[in-house]
């Protein structure tokens, strides 16, 4: 027997069903560093920058990439550094200069945190094949990249009558969203400068 096939609106309330999965929520948002309703936990994001950055980088570096204080920096070494999971070491060119280093206690605990995330995909996920999964995943990425489009939203407004498109701009915010996809591409940006940027300076010293 095949499956039927779903209308718009059938496949609509099963899209905002799967969003609003309490445990799928909860699960997701712990798993990327959020604690309830507040803002993700930076001193994740600082061990993923150290570990994948192979570069001991200063807290003025770190403030760059994650485009965060640098009073915030300091504080969340200082919380990172109480739990032994990256260590202060002084430049081996300069004493003047602190670098910030992964140790291998904090690789461990984002390996653990890492393997938390990966069972929990691989869970979530198991209800389909191979096949399954890889038409979903292309079906989910060409429906986000749809209605994140410009041409969507300017097309969702201008079926609103004026008090809605005032709720609908507060709401969505078009200039958030494209803020937002800057700054994912300004954060990729900067990781790849620190990395090639520790690669040149160590070539430069073996060359030295």
């Amino acid at each position: 027997m095949g499956w039927k096939i779903m209308n718009n609106k059938e496949i609509f309330e099963e899209l905002t069903t799967l969003a609003r999965q309490p445990a799928i929520w909860f699960v997701a948002r712990s798993l990327c560093g959020h604690r309830g309703n507040q803002r993700p936990d930076n001193s994740r994001r600082l061990l993923r920058v150290l570990a994948e950055t192979n570069n001991n980088l200063t807290a003025g570096a770190i403030a760059d990439i994650l485009a965060i204080r640098p009073a915030s920096v300091t504080q969340i070494i200082k919380k990172l550094e109480n739990r032994s999971y990256i260590q202060r070491v002084r430049d081996e060119d300069d004493a003047r200069v602190v670098r910030v280093k992964i140790t291998p206690e904090g690789r461990k605990e984002l390996k653990l945190l890492d393997n938390k995330q990966t069972d929990f995909q691989t869970e979530l996920f198991e209800v389909f094949d191979d096949n399954e999964r890889e038409r979903f995943g292309e079906s989910l990425r060409k429906l986000n990249q749809h209605v994140m489009s410009d041409e969507y939203l300017a097309k969702m407004r201008n079926k609103m009558d004026k008090n809605l498109q005032f709720h609908f701009d507060q709401f969505v915010n078009t200039t958030n969203i494209q803020k937002f996809h800057r700054n994912q591409t300004a954060y990729l940006k900067r990781m790849q400068d620190h990395h090639l940027r520790g690669i040149f300076n160590r070539d430069d010293n073996e060359n030295s």
